[in-house]
């Protein structure tokens, strides 16, 4: 609490605060004014941590943000692999950006890595299997259906 106060550490049995000049940058999918509300979240770290919010959908949301991302990734996993790819598999990426990204960019960075390590030529190739642990291509609305929370009384279907 202190760091992002005061923008000073103390070490433990110094008597001397130190000086500290940086930016904290913190991420979460939960919502936190309810856990404040519940008492489950300190209000005042919200209050400390809440300078500049930034609301960004998910990657369901941004499926024309799928290609530049993929050509990001397999640059970057491509290279830490001594490999280059010319393009992706066209039938590669239509199920891509079908999917509904339950784990968000995190979990496409994966896929593309797994990728990236299994292709053989210069063209990336990305098994519809690897999507959601095998069980294929999820549509954005089941995945949204499936993780929306549910409303008081509704029951466990």
């Amino acid at each position: 609490m202190r760091v992002l106060q005061e923008r000073e550490v103390e070490r433990v049995g110094s008597s001397r605060p130190i000086p500290v000049d940086v930016r904290v940058v913190a991420a979460t999918h939960h919502d936190l004014n309810a856990l404040v509300a519940e008492g489950k979240f300190r209000q005042d770290l919200l209050y400390r941590l809440n300078v500049v919010p930034i609301q960004m959908p998910p990657l369901r949301e941004r499926v024309s943000d799928i290609p530049l991302l993929v050509e990001y990734f397999m640059d970057r996993f491509g290279k830490r692999a001594g490999k280059k790819f010319r393009t992706i598999d066209k039938k590669s990426l239509e199920p891509l950006k079908a999917y509904g990204w339950p784990g968000n960019v995190r979990e496409l960075q994966n896929v593309i890595e797994r990728a990236v390590i299994l292709s053989e030529d210069d063209t990336l190739d990305v098994d519809q299997t690897w999507l959601q642990d095998g069980t294929g291509p999820k549509s954005r609305a089941a995945c949204y259906a499936r993780r929306r929370p549910r409303k008081a009384g509704e029951g466990n279907d």
